[in-house]
C-alpha cells in the first residue's frame, strides 16, 4: 500500500461565521508526503481549515490547491482525501472488515479485490486477525486503528486527522504517536493533523503550524518552533517556558525583571520585548553561588527529572528541570541555592 502524496495550498483563505471570524488571510504550503500538524486552542481556526479543505466547509474567499488545482468548487467526494476523527464514525452494523471495505465499495472496486485490499491495510494496522468482530467488540485503540485503515485503503494522496487521539488514555496516545507516524512514513501520502496537545504535535510531525484567531503565527518544524519561537504567543504555547520581560540598565545594557542587570553576549536580544529560557537550561546551583541568589519554593519529582520552582530575592519565579541520576539528592523547598543563565540561550521576543 502506497501513496505518492499531494501538495497542498491554502491562499489567503477567509471564512467567517456571522461576525465571528475562523480564518483570516490564512495561507500556507503543505509539501508532498509532509506531515503538518496545526496546533492551537480551541477556536484557533485548526479544525475550520481541515474542514474548508475536505470540503465540509465553503470559505467566503481565498483558493484551496491540490497538487496545483483549485479544490475551492470540487465537492468532497471528488477530492478523494482520507479522514480519521476523533468519534472514529464506525458502523456500528459492519464488521472489521466490511467497515475498512466501504470506501472501495463506494468506488466500485470489485469484491474479491476490495477483501484483498482491505486486508492488506488491516494487516499494516495488526488488526488483520479481528476482521470479522463489531465496532462494540474492540477497545478504542483497536477501533482506532480500523478507523486508519478505512481511511487509507483507497490510498489517498492527502490524508486529514482530527483530533484523532483524544478520546484515549496516555499510554494508548502516546504508543498510537508512534504508529501513525510509521503508517504515514510507509503509505507516503500527505498529512495534516490537527490537535491542541503540543506534545503530541512535537512527536509526530515535519512541521507544524501554531495558530490563534484563525491566523498562522509561525510555522516551522518541531526543534524550530521550541527553540526559537518568534513571539510571545508561540513560546507560551510550545512547552514549558520562563519568560522574563526586558529592561534597560544604567549603564545602557540589559537588565530582567527580578534579575538585575544581565552579562554576556546579548546583541541576539537587540529589540526584545521579552525573553525566554527553557527550564532545562536553567542551571541550578545547589551549593549556593551563581549569578543569582534563589530559595527553593517547590520542589517536583517526575521519576526521571526534577522541577524545581526557584524564587528569587525579587520574588520572580523562576522553573527550573534537572535529569534525575540514581542517588541523586532531590533539595526540598525552603533550601538556599542559586543559579545562572548563559546569554546564548535567551531568545528574544515580541509581543
Amino acid at each position: 500500500m502506497s501513496s505518492t502524496g499531494a501538495t497542498i495550498d491554502f491562499r489567503n483563505v477567509r471564512k467567517s461565521y456571522g461576525k465571528f471570524v475562523a480564518l483570516e488571510n490564512f495561507s500556507m504550503h503543505v509539501g508532498r508526503g509532509e506531515f503538518m500538524t496545526l496546533l492551537g486552542a480551541s477556536g484557533s481556526g485548526k479544525t475550520t481549515a481541515l474542514n474548508a479543505l475536505a470540503g465540509f466547509t465553503d470559505i467566503d474567499s481565498g483558493e484551496i490547491l491540490i497538487d496545483g488545482v483549485s479544490i475551492t468548487n470540487l465537492p468532497t467526494e471528488k477530492r478523494e482525501i482520507g479522514m480519521v476523527f476523533q468519534s472514529y464514525s464506525l458502523f456500528p452494523h459492519r464488521s472489521v472488515l466490511r467497515n475498512v471495505s466501504f470506501p472501495l465499495e463506494m468506488r466500485g472496486v470489485p469484491r474479491a479485490e476490495a477483501r484483498r485490499r482491505s486486508e492488506k491495510a488491516l494487516a499494516m494496522v495488526r488488526m488483520d486477525a479481528l476482521v470479522d468482530r463489531m465496532p462494540h467488540e474492540l477497545s478504542g485503540g483497536q477501533r482506532q486503528r480500523v478507523a486508519f485503515a478505512r481511511a487509507v485503503v483507497f490510498e489517498p494522496r492527502v490524508l486529514l486527522m482530527d483530533e484523532p487521539l483524544g478520546a484515549l488514555d496516555l499510554k494508548l496516545r502516546e504508543t498510537l504517536q508512534l504508529e501513525i507516524k510509521a503508517y504515514q512514513r510507509q503509505i507516503g501520502c500527505t498529512v495534516i493533523y490537527v490537535t491542541h496537545d503540543q506534545g503530541e504535535a512535537l512527536t509526530l510531525s515535519d512541521r507544524v503550524a501554531v495558530m490563534d484567531k484563525g491566523r498562522v503565527l509561525q510555522v516551522g518544524p518541531p526543534e524550530e518552533l521550541y527553540d526559537r519561537p518568534r513571539s510571545r504567543f508561540v513560546a507560551e504555547f510550545i512547552g514549558a517556558n520562563n519568560l522574563l520581560t526586558v529592561e534597560r540598565a544604567e549603564n545602557g545594557g540589559m537588565a530582567l525583571e527580578g534579575l538585575g542587570p544581565i552579562k554576556g553576549d546579548i546583541a541576539h536580544l537587540s529589540g526584545a520585548e521579552f525573553v525566554s529560557i527553557r527550564p532545562e537550561l536553567v542551571r541550578v546551583r545547589h551549593g549556593g553561588g551563581g549569578a543569582h541568589p534563589a530559595r527553593l519554593k517547590e520542589t517536583v519529582f517526575f521519576g526521571n527529572s526534577v522541577r524545581y520552582v526557584l524564587l528569587t530575592d525579587a520574588d520572580k519565579e523562576i522553573s527550573a528541570i534537572e535529569p534525575r541520576r540514581p542517588g541523586q539528592e532531590i533539595r526540598p523547598a525552603g533550601a538556599r541555592v542559586g543559579f545562572d543563565l548563559d546569554t546564548t540561550d535567551l531568545v528574544a521576543l515580541t509581543a
